[in-house]
């Protein structure tokens, strides 16, 4: 025999062990329920990509952004949006040097864009190909835009989201390594065929800076203003080979 007192406490403790269990599946259906209505909600056609917005892009079409990464296409889910992801195909793009993508709820993809600036421009069949300071070949033009300094040298050039060789990327570190001064007044770069390659830069007023090999450049550029400092003749060849021993000719 059990003493009743006893059986009821047995009864008690069994029927609060059931609403215990109860409240735990009552809750774990509604957190399940509420899981899924979140996702669906984040799947529907409410939280889809309407919008994207580009900021910064002047050489690099929307289009084309729009294109590397997909969002051309209607039906893309926010939540789905890889932001770095697409941030390295816009990257990819000719003319990105950096992009950030960003997600501004419920429906538009922000693309902020950084583009590279044209320095160097190389013939090419059909015109000129723009280099920017590393060697990127950023797209090509019937004639260099103004501020952009001709590069000449043989070598083969490929198209647009390439790099150029290496002697043609020697060249434009000289041309990024230029002061704002010197810079507005050189109009050309010439690579000269050897091993190695050596530079010679064309000045307005028919002053030639010859410049060697694409070794100790900010001391052999320091040279040349200093001697461009001074009066000096059309026809001037300032030869810099040895920054600390610049010599100048005339003809």
């Amino acid at each position: 025999m059990v003493d009743p007192r006893v059986a009821k406490r047995r009864q008690a403790v069994s029927r609060e062990r059931g609403r215990r269990r109860l409240r735990i599946l009552v809750t774990l259906l509604a957190v399940v329920a509420f899981v899924g209505a979140v996702f669906g909600l984040l799947q529907s056609p409410l939280l889809d990509v309407d919008r994207v917005d580009v900021t910064g892009a002047k050489e690099t079409s929307v289009s084309a952004v729009l294109h590397v990464t997909g969002l051309s296409e209607r039906g893309h889910a926010m939540i789905a949006v890889d932001r770095f992801a697409l941030a390295r195909r816009v990257e990819r793009l000719p003319w990105v040097a950096k992009a950030e993508v960003t997600r501004k709820w419920p429906n538009v993809v922000r693309v902020a864009i950084v583009e590279r600036t044209a320095i160097g421009a190389i013939a090419v069949p059909g015109g000129v190909a723009l280099l920017d300071a590393t060697g990127r070949v950023l797209a090509t033009a019937s004639a260099p835009p103004a501020g952009v300094v001709a590069v000449q040298a043989g070598d083969a050039i490929p198209g647009p989201g390439s790099t150029v060789p290496a002697p043609v990327q020697a060249a434009l570190a000289i041309l990024h390594a230029l002061s704002a001064n010197l810079a507005g007044q050189v109009q050309v770069i010439h690579r000269v065929d050897g091993d190695p390659p050596t530079y010679e830069m064309g000045l307005a007023g028919n002053v030639v800076i010859r410049l060697g090999e694409s070794d100790h450049i900010p001391e052999k550029l320091a040279a040349a203003e200093a001697v461009l400092a001074q009066a000096h003749n059309p026809g001037t060849t300032i030869d810099v080979r040895i920054p600390q021993s610049p010599t100048v000719t005339r003809t």
